[in-house]
């Protein structure tokens, strides 16, 4: 009887590990700066010229903060986005146009 306890024990505690795990699930970095560019583009009308990077991560709500370099016509911008667990992005503020 003591082992029949244990191992339903074991059970319920691998089971409930595993359904954190998936419930938990995040945009990955990569993704992350595809879903920030493409909001900035969209913001902007104008074309990605620099990598973007991600600058930090809000563990408790999952939020990643990504800035996007941008060029518009002759200036050159910075969005920064918040994307969530699901990848999507909402720009947040940008700079004012730079030579």
């Amino acid at each position: 009887m003591t082992l029949q306890f244990t191992f339903r024990k074991y059970f319920l505690a691998l089971v409930a590990i595993f359904s954190a795990s998936l419930s938990y699930a995040e945009c990955r970095d990569l993704d992350s700066m595809n879903a920030a560019n493409e909001a900035a583009i969209a913001l902007l009308n104008g074309e990605v010229f620099l990598p973007a990077r991600v600058l930090k991560k809000h563990h408790p709500s999952e939020v990643k903060e990504v800035a996007s370099y941008i060029k518009a016509g002759d200036l050159y911008y910075t969005v920064f986005s918040n994307v969530n667990a699901e990848c999507i992005a909402v720009p947040m503020k940008r700079t004012n146009g730079k030579y």
